[in-house]
């Protein structure tokens, strides 16, 4: 695994988890709540979890990978950055 590869892991829970939270925030929890938007909300605490569970799985892997070969795997060669 890449350190790209990892970051775009990661990058998927940031994604649902900020998703998650700015609809939580926008809802109206007083009087009626919409079961829709409810479920919807329960949703994507589901596939954030999923997500992170995933990510977790990725860092552990990523972690063995640079124990065994103690240089990590880019896209891009550090010359070429600048």
């Amino acid at each position: 695994m890449s350190f790209d590869e990892l970051r775009l892991v990661v990058a998927k829970v940031d994604a649902l988890a900020n998703a998650t939270e700015e609809l939580f925030d926008s809802t109206t929890w007083r009087g009626e709540v919409d079961s829709q938007r409810l479920e919807r909300i329960a949703h994507l605490v589901g596939a954030t979890a999923e997500a992170a569970a995933v990510a977790v799985v990725a860092v552990d892997s990523f972690n063995a990978e640079v124990l065994v070969t103690p240089t990590i795997s880019t896209d891009t060669d550090p010359d070429d950055w600048g």
